[in-house]
């Protein structure tokens, strides 16, 4: 065990942290294009659009969480300094909001319904999509301002997988505090 964590902590440490979330990250950007592909090209409406979305969200759940139990639990004990722990958060939470976001912009252009408080006037994909990154770290954050609000059950069950995961990673945090080797 320590030999492989020697074998670890040998290697840069930013190299490890691209390789330990490469799958969320190719997942996710896959997905994104998925999306910009199927709202460009395909009548989305005809589509059972709302359980694709619903499956990708959960499957992107899945992901980010079992990289974090399995390969994140790893790079987290030969952290050695602020930065590198920060990084590692900050890396997983970046790709929690965005990937969310594009969920929640997808919703939307598949029924403008799913979604209050977005302007009328926005019917760009990627205009869209800054709304609704602000709308996913409003989420994330648990502040929920209430100015833009999940009006369908698929939208409210997507936001609970969003909830679930941020609530998920904090306590995943707070619970490797103690393995966290920070010299300083």
């Amino acid at each position: 065990m320590s030999g492989s964590l020697n074998q670890i902590g040998e290697k840069p440490f930013y190299k490890l942290l691209l390789g330990r979330t490469i799958l969320p990250l190719v997942s996710i950007l896959g997905i994104g294009i998925l999306y910009v592909a199927l709202m460009s090209m395909v009548d989305h409406k005809s589509l059972p659009f709302h359980i694709i979305i619903v499956t990708a969200a959960l499957g992107k759940t899945i992901v980010i969480t079992m990289t974090t139990l399995k390969r994140l639990s790893k790079l987290i004990k030969i952290c050695h300094s602020l930065e590198r722990l920060l990084w590692v958060f900050g890396l997983i939470i970046i790709i929690s909001i965005f990937s969310f976001a594009t969920d929640y912009a997808c919703l939307f252009q598949f029924s403008h319904s799913t979604f209050e408080g977005i302007p009328d006037y926005s019917n760009s994909y990627l205009y869209n999509l800054y709304h609704f990154f602000y709308f996913s770290v409003i989420t994330f954050s648990t502040v929920g301002y209430g100015d833009i609000i999940p009006t369908s059950d698929v939208a409210r069950f997507v936001v609970m997988l969003e909830i679930f995961l941020s609530f998920f990673l904090i306590v995943f945090a707070l619970a490797n505090i103690k393995k966290i080797h920070i010299n300083g």
